[in-house]
């Protein structure tokens, strides 16, 4: 059995590093999500406790 040499860059196979950007751009794009989501609704929140008409839309 012959092995052939593999290119290595910052630890990640040569070969795996489009999937490694991919994840790493979707996770941020996931966290982002998050964030939005969770100030939506905390601003849902403080409506309802000052008594205000809150609509899910």
């Amino acid at each position: 059995m012959s092995y052939q040499p593999q290119q290595y860059y910052n630890y990640y196979p040569a070969e795996y590093q489009p999937q490694f950007w991919q994840a790493l751009v979707a996770g941020v794009i996931d966290i982002a999500i998050m964030i939005a989501l969770g100030a939506w609704a905390l601003s849902l929140v403080k409506k309802a406790l000052k008594g205000e008409e809150v609509e899910l839309r």
